[in-house]
C-alpha cells in the first residue's frame, strides 16, 4: 500500500495532495504562492489589510537570508529582524522591552535604586518580562537558522 505525500495550505490549513496545485477549500493557487513577496506583505500590513497576509515558512525571494540572520542574531533582542520583515507591533514589542532592560541595568548599577518600594517591585515585573524576550529572541535566532521563522507574504491584487 502506497501513501501519496500531503502537504499543508498556509492559508487554511487542510491537507491536501502534494500534486493539487489549488487547494479546494481556500482557492489559493500553491505555485503563486512560491513566488510571493514580502514586499507586497508589508505593503498590505501597512495597508491594514490582514486578510490579505500569509505567514510564511522559509524566506522569500526578495528577503535576504543573510541580512535576516545577522539582524536576528546581533540585534534582535532589540526586535530588528521583526522590523526588516514588517512585523512592526512584535518589533515594537521587543523595542520596549529592551528599553526597559536598559533602564533597569542603569538603575540598578548607578543609582543603587531600592528595589523593595512598589516602584521597585514594578520595574522588577518588567524585567521578567524582559527576560522572557530574550528568550523569545533565542527561539528566534533557531528559527531564522532551520527556515521556521514566519515571515508575512502577500499575493500581488489582480
Amino acid at each position: 500500500m502506497k501513501f501519496k505525500e500531503k502537504k499543508k495550505c498556509p492559508r487554511c490549513g487542510k491537507k491536501v495532495l502534494s500534486e493539487i496545485g489549488v487547494c479546494p477549500q481556500c482557492k489559493l493557487n500553491f505555485q503563486k504562492f512560491d513566488s510571493a513577496t514580502n514586499l507586497e506583505g508589508k505593503s498590505a500590513l501597512k495597508q491594514g489589510e490582514k486578510d490579505r497576509i500569509i505567514y510564511r515558512l522559509g524566506v522569500p525571494s526578495d528577503v535576504n537570508r543573510w541580512k535576516l540572520l545577522l539582524l536576528t542574531v546581533f540585534l534582535g533582542f532589540a526586535g530588528a529582524h521583526h522590523y526588516y520583515v514588517g512585523r512592526k507591533n512584535m518589533g515594537f514589542f521587543y523595542s520596549i522591552f529592551f528599553g526597559v532592560g536598559i533602564i533597569y541595568t542603569i538603575l540598578t548599577l548607578a543609582l543603587n535604586f531600592d528595589w523593595t518600594s512598589e516602584i521597585g517591585q514594578f520595574f522588577y515585573l518588567l524585567v521578567l518580562t524582559w527576560g522572557f524576550v530574550i528568550l523569545l529572541w533565542i527561539v528566534d535566532i533557531a528559527k531564522v537558522c532551520f527556515n521556521r521563522f514566519k515571515i508575512p507574504v502577500s499575493l500581488p491584487r489582480r
